[in-house]
This record gives structure tokens, sequence and C-alpha cells, in this order.
């Protein structure tokens, strides 16, 4: 319980969210279907670790590269950061941002992803990426938009098959 005067102090305090974006190069080996099986291990374990500490994101990933949108406590995001950089799955971790945000852009996925496959491909031609993804040569903010466009595909989708059933 908070005293008058605490509650009066935390009235006007905004809690901010951390957002961290990086990219990595992609070491799974395999063909697409190995590739695809790895990822949704990857995606699985992340969905586990994330629910439990309180990370929600976003990755995106085709064969070259991984580029990913951590929130969450900063501490959270640091440490979930950490662990994701000593994986063997990838290489050359780099981290493209990070800031404090009002509020958490994607607040119901504890890591939602989106592998460049045909099916999404127009999402990529709408924010310009016709060819291969050159994470060194983005900004931070375009991959946010691209990632929201993403995930409002992925929801879509999801809500297409839901109505046909």
């Amino acid at each position: 319980m908070f005293s008058a005067a605490c509650t009066h102090l935390l009235e006007g305090v905004t809690l901010m969210i951390h957002q961290l974006v990086y990219y990595s190069r992609n070491t799974v080996q395999g063909d697409g279907r190995a590739m695809l099986t790895n990822m949704r291990e990857i995606l699985a374990a992340s969905q586990r670790n994330n629910s439990r500490d309180g990370i929600t994101g976003f990755l995106i990933f085709d064969k070259t590269w991984f580029i990913q949108i951590l929130e969450g406590e900063r501490a959270q995001v640091t440490e979930t950061y950490n662990r994701i950089a000593k994986d063997t799955r990838h290489s050359t971790a780099t981290i493209m941002n990070v800031r404090d945000v009002p509020a958490r852009l994607f607040p119901n996925w504890t890591m939602g992803g989106a592998m460049r496959t045909p099916e999404v491909q127009e999402v990529y031609l709408q924010h310009g990426f016709g060819g291969p993804l050159e994470p060194s040569r983005l900004k931070s903010d375009q991959i946010v938009r691209l990632a929201l466009d993403l995930q409002a595909f992925e929801m879509d989708r999801r809500q297409g098959q839901r109505l046909a059933s």
C-alpha cells in the first residue's frame, strides 16, 4: 500500500518500456525444411523464456539474417539479449538501437516471428525490400515498421483462418 505522498508522486510517472533492436547472421544449417524446423524450435524456446521474463517482441528471419525487436523491463531485455548473443545458431550480433518507448508495440507476442516467404513478400515490397535484407544498411525504425506490418499480416491471416472454420 502506498502512502498518500507516494501516490501523489506516482500520479505523473509514465513507466517506459525498454526496446532493443538487433540483427545477427543466421548460421543454422540445412535446406528450407530443416531451417523451418530450427526456426520453430527457436520461436518456441523464445516464447517460453520471454513469457517467464515479461519480454515481448518480434523476430524477422531469412536464410541469412535474424532481425529482432525485444521489449520489456531494462534488466530483462539486457539479460535476454546477452543470452541470445551467446547462442551458436547465429553470429555477429549487432545492436541497431536501444531506447525507451511509452508502450509495447508487440504486447500480445511473447515472440512473434516471420520467415521471409513468398506469402509475405508483398509486405516486404511495400517497405522497399525487393532484394535481400541488408540490416547494416537499415535504420531501426524501418525494421520496427516492417515488423508491425508483418504482425498485422499474421493477425489478419489468423483471423481469416478462424472465420473459415
